[in-house]
């Protein structure tokens, strides 16, 4: 039998972009206070109406399983890059670059996303058996008819007498309900919005699975720590673009730095890239749990033994500074020549919750001076800027100087003003 994991309806919403991280956020903690279902929440906070909350638990019991997920799809057919960015998973750009070096090589897209580590084997195939089976007729609730029955806007015989129209008519199904009188227009774009919507997050829920060794009856390895810092290099796979939590993340930090009359700091691949290595670094080889020679603890801005960069024990005298400062040029081969600072966060916690982060950040005086360029940092002119989470790890790295690489692509807007 396949092992099944849950799919949090926030999750799904978030996904399918029904709702902000933040509105999502601000429900959580009102959830936490009465006790009612999520969705009840939200409809009472006035973020979505009730038929919103309905279809996506329709999908929710589908998700499961990656295999259970792929027998759902619905909706026209679609090329494989579009439903890698219908599922946020890439961004527009990204597939342009895809497309670009398939033409190079004459390989099939598919191909080149194995090749460049941006889709695994197990992803690669539930996308194709989703995109097979958008062309085949089969029960879903995905469907644009039962989704519209499902959120009362039609009735299931009003669908049935539409559906045997069809076969005759060869209307599309909306313009048969439409001039039965059953609908109107805007009903009609509503489901059509509807259906997109959560096939977006249907395609999330896959892509998630295929990475994870839940949802098969197959055991997947957990890649090793050393294989997640190659990714991270490469910035293939998960790692080719921030994650909702990193963006979320970076856009909080340059919202308080606005707050405080500072301009916000561009994005910079290389310090994303040091930012994720040392929040890797932190929770699977744990530098921060030991002391140097003198006795003296190691702080979280310390580094391992166990990759291609030098050991530090960062102790709270700053005697070992140095060490760090020179991370943006041993991680990124000097790509990035600059010095670079860091904010660093931990939390028992299973994982990181952005808002909770910047909270700690801006409540520690050292943590926030990086934060506002105040005392020591004060005239820090940061141009660069990176983050990195991790499981319960966070990182934030900064720099003085622009990096060549530029910011990283991602499928939500980076503030940058």
């Amino acid at each position: 039998m396949a092992s099944s994991e849950k799919r949090y309806i926030g999750k799904i919403l978030l996904d399918g972009k029904f709702l902000s991280q933040k509105d999502l956020d601000s429900a959580l903690k009102e959830q936490i206070c009465t006790k009612e279902l999520l969705g009840q929440v939200l409809v009472r906070m006035g973020i979505l109406k009730p038929e919103d909350v309905c279809a996506p638990l329709l999908v929710q019991q589908h998700l499961g399983t990656i295999d259970n997920a792929v027998k759902i799809a619905a909706g026209e057919r679609q090329l494989l890059g579009a439903l890698l960015v219908q599922s946020g998973y890439i961004s527009i750009e990204q597939l342009g670059l895809v497309i670009a070096e398939q033409k190079r090589t004459g390989e099939k897209l598919g191909e080149v996303f194995l090749r460049l580590d941006m889709l695994t084997e197990r992803q690669l195939k539930a996308l194709l058996d989703f995109q097979f089976n958008q062309e085949v007729a089969h029960d879903s609730p995905l469907r644009f008819g039962d989704l519209l029955v499902a959120t009362g806007h039609i009735t299931r015989e009003q669908l049935q007498s539409a559906l045997a129209q069809q076969t005759t008519s060869h209307k599309r199904l909306g313009e048969i309900l439409v001039d039965s009188g059953h609908v109107t227009t805007s009903h009609v774009s509503y489901g059509v919005r509807l259906q997109k919507m959560l096939l977006s997050a249907v395609l999330a829920a896959i892509i998630s699975l295929g990475v994870s060794a839940t949802g098969s009856a197959e055991s997947i390895p957990e890649p090793t720590t050393k294989t997640i810092i190659n990714r991270v290099l490469d910035e293939s796979g998960e790692f080719s673009q921030l994650s909702v939590k990193e963006m979320e993340l970076f856009r909080l930090i340059n919202e308080y730095r606005e707050s405080q009359g500072l301009p916000v700091i561009a994005n910079s691949r290389s310090l994303n890239k040091v930012a994720r290595i040392h929040a890797i670094d932190l929770v699977e080889n744990a530098p921060a749990v030991g002391q140097d020679s003198r006795g003296l603890d190691c702080s979280l801005h310390s580094w391992s033994d166990k990759g291609t960069w030098k050991e530090v024990c960062y102790t709270k005298d700053h005697l070992y500074a140095e060490g760090m400062w020179d991370k943006p040029r041993e991680i990124t081969n000097f790509t990035y020549t600059g010095d670079g600072y860091e904010n660093a966060y931990s939390t028992g916690e299973q994982e990181v919750t952005p808002a909770k982060v910047l909270e700690a950040w801006k409540a520690s005086p050292s943590h926030n001076a990086v934060l506002v360029e105040s005392g020591v940092w004060r005239g820090g002119n940061f141009l660069a800027f990176g983050v990195g989470i991790y499981k319960n790890n966070a990182v934030m790295w900064v720099g003085s100087m622009t990096d060549p690489l530029g910011p990283m692509l991602t499928n939500g807007a980076l503030s940058e003003k």
